[in-house]
């Protein structure tokens, strides 16, 4: 009886291992869409929009990204807001990365990211203004490998 159960739990890890490793080699093998050259998304009262470059990003060495932040009912640049972004990775664990995007001029802010593997990668920015609402939005980046 006891040899029985072992055997029962043997089989079982090891058709554990198996679908693990063929659930990992497929995700490594379907195509990844690539990030759009430019996103624009709604972040509470602002449009904000994303460029990315180099697009996609390589692995090897860290995306620059660019937002224009306006307050879309006024059509004003948001200058002097303070604006966050954290970057995980959609499909495993590999931390999140917090990130604070530095204004270059009236709306327009930067930030370098890191994206450390292949694969889709979802990009949270945050904006915080004096006098309105904090908001945020995200974004998908796809990396790719060098």
């Amino acid at each position: 009886m006891k040899r029985r159960q072992l055997l029962i739990v043997v089989l079982g890890l090891g058709f554990l291992i198996v679908i693990t490793t063929i659930g990992t080699s497929l995700e490594s093998l379907l195509p990844h869409h690539p990030t759009a050259p430019v996103q624009v998304a709604q972040a509470g009262p602002y449009e904000v929009t994303l460029r990315v470059d180099p697009n996609p990003p390589p692995t090897s060495q860290p995306a620059h990204l660019s937002l224009q932040i306006v307050k879309k009912a006024a059509g004003q640049l948001v200058s002097n807001a303070h604006v966050t972004l954290s970057s995980s990775m959609t499909t495993m664990d590999m931390g999140t990365e917090a990130i604070t995007a530095q204004q270059q001029s009236p709306g327009i802010y930067q930030a370098q990211a890191h994206l450390g593997m292949s694969g889709t990668w979802e990009v949270r920015v945050h904006i915080s203004s004096p006098g309105a609402p904090d908001a945020s939005t995200t974004f998908d980046i796809t990396a790719s490998s060098p």
